[in-house]
């Protein structure tokens, strides 16, 4: 096992691995996009909208609640209130059930770890050391895939917050109904997980490190005895400098196919001038990782 070595040459061991999941542990992409993709043009033929016009709906629902699962993804868009809101029933029968329907079992069928995880996250456990999950999904979902692929190899899963939208929010679904029911549906059916779950605020979605500082706490280890992997430099990356951690940029999870690419960054998001996201230098790189096993080399 490596160390890292202080000023006073004295060896650190590695006590306490972070770890974010999607695109670093399995890929979110390989399951959603291919149930978006099918639906936006079945969609597209059912309100007469164009596949765009109906992507970019879409996409400022995703953009405004942060997630790509928020429970009422369909309900909250411009087409739902247009199309249906005096047929809210045919529209959860017709539209919003067999689209979450279609996403959970294209999750059952194609969410997978990446090649080397469990068998690193194994010989981590092995070694005494703790593993820990820092995600912005939000949390139903994180309970959810971590249920099905990792439970017990992760000590522990901190998540963000799931919340309807408040009284006052000018943004509202049509229904809250069926949302509601798959949100309890989900949270029950993950109930006897293994890992130990933790709820962050939504503000907490990174870089902001107040979600790395509760782990530290919760952990009982120093800056200087964790390592964090992820796919993000602009947030995985920027949060773990915030507090000196050492980071292993998960290059593979960087990258997804051209179509893949087509959609999660264009027709999904809304048409707008973006801010640059802020940039990690290199000399805060630990190593860029070609498999998840290469943390291994650095620990």
């Amino acid at each position: 096992m490596q160390t890292i070595v202080n000023p006073n040459k004295t060896a650190i061991r590695t006590k306490l691995v972070i770890t974010d999941v999607d695109g670093t542990l399995s890929s979110f992409w390989d399951y959603f996009v291919p149930a978006i993709r099918d639906f936006v043009r079945e969609m597209s033929q059912e309100v007469k909208v164009s596949v765009d016009e109906l992507s970019q709906d879409i996409g400022h629902v995703i953009e405004r609640r942060g997630t790509h699962e928020y429970p009422w993804l369909l309900e909250e868009t411009s087409f739902a209130w247009k199309h249906y809101k005096d047929k809210v029933d045919e529209f959860t029968g017709r539209i919003v059930q067999p689209f979450w329907e279609a996403l959970d079992s294209n999750r059952e069928k194609y969410l997978r770890p990446f090649p080397t995880v469990l068998d690193t996250l194994a010989a981590l456990k092995s070694q005494g050391i703790k593993v820990v999950a820092l995600s912005d999904a939000p949390d139903f979902m994180a309970r959810v895939r971590n249920q099905q692929l990792f439970d017990g190899l992760l000590d522990a899963v901190y998540a963000l917050e799931t919340r309807e939208p408040s009284k006052n929010d000018i943004f509202q679904p049509i229904t809250f109904e069926y949302g509601r029911k798959r949100l309890s549906s989900l949270l029950n059916s993950s109930s006897n997980i293994k890992s130990s779950f933790f709820t962050l605020p939504q503000s907490y979605e990174k870089p902001c490190p107040h979600g790395l500082d509760r782990i530290l706490e919760d952990f009982d280890v120093y800056p200087q005895e964790c390592m964090f992997i992820g796919d993000s430099l602009s947030k995985d990356g920027i949060v773990a400098a915030s507090r000196g951690i050492r980071f292993i940029w998960a290059h593979y999870g960087h990258h997804v196919p051209a179509e893949y690419e087509e959609i999660v960054s264009h027709s999904l998001k809304p048409r707008r001038e973006e801010k640059a996201a802020k940039v990690l230098p290199d000399h805060l790189l630990t190593a860029v990782a070609a498999r998840y096993d290469e943390i291994l080399n650095h620990i």
